[in-house]
């Protein structure tokens, strides 16, 4: 019998994809202090060198951190948000996002860097705030058309406040804990929605369990 062996860019795949989960979780764990692609590779429990044939360089694995973080909240979204109060789910995006901060603060420090146009996360970060603002835009008309919020608001134009609101929020929350960025952020969602008879924010674990599963396993102990 002729053993049949996997191909060696499946296998590459497959180790690739273990030093990402292995970088998520002690991103998330031990948090973001500008960490060097050697200190990485120790709280992720591999070679650094292992790292840099698999993601080029420092800036490549924290890009590709980012983008499965956004790639797993936006399959919880599509699984669990209400079609017609969609801007609950950017609450609880924002309050299990407490359960991470390590992530949190590598969003906002590697965003802060690749500011000058001659980053090379540059363009991902105008792409990754462009598609979140749509996202945004698109959740406000949803409500609108559900007679949530006033249809004559630009959904765009709110979309881009309320982006800002969730990020500032946050960030205050990483500077200092009593700020209840949750509060803070639902409050925003609220001003929106004046034509509603019953505007509470959901903010119950049960109302998004994927997403929740996500951000609690990733703060569990690497």
């Amino acid at each position: 019998m002729v053993q049949v062996r996997e191909p060696s860019y499946a296998k590459g795949m497959a180790r690739r994809e273990e030093m990402l989960e292995a970088a998520i979780r002690a991103i998330a764990g031990s948090g973001f202090r500008r960490l060097s692609l050697r200190e990485i590779a120790r709280e992720s429990g591999v070679e650094s060198a292992h790292l840099v044939y698999y993601f080029g360089s420092r800036d490549g694995l924290l890009q590709a951190v980012i983008e499965r973080w956004d790639a797993d909240t936006q399959v919880a979204r599509a699984a669990e948000a209400d079609p017609d109060r969609p801007l609950d789910f950017l609450v609880e995006h924002v309050r299990l996002n407490l359960y991470v901060p390590g992530l949190v603060h590598l969003l906002h420090s590697f965003a802060a860097e690749a500011i000058a146009p001659s980053h090379e996360a540059h363009a991902f970060f105008r792409r990754r705030y462009a598609l979140a603002a749509k996202v945004v835009s698109e959740s406000i008309a949803a409500e609108q058309a559900a007679g949530l919020i006033p249809r004559d608001l630009d959904p765009a134009a709110e979309a881009q406040r309320l982006t800002a609101v969730s990020d500032g929020v946050q960030l205050q929350a990483l500077l200092d804990e009593r700020v209840d960025a949750v509060a803070l952020l639902a409050g925003a969602v609220e001003a929106l929605r004046s034509l509603s008879d019953d505007p509470a924010v959901r903010l119950g674990d049960e109302s998004v369990p994927l997403l929740t599963s996500l951000r609690k396993g990733l703060a569990a102990p690497v």
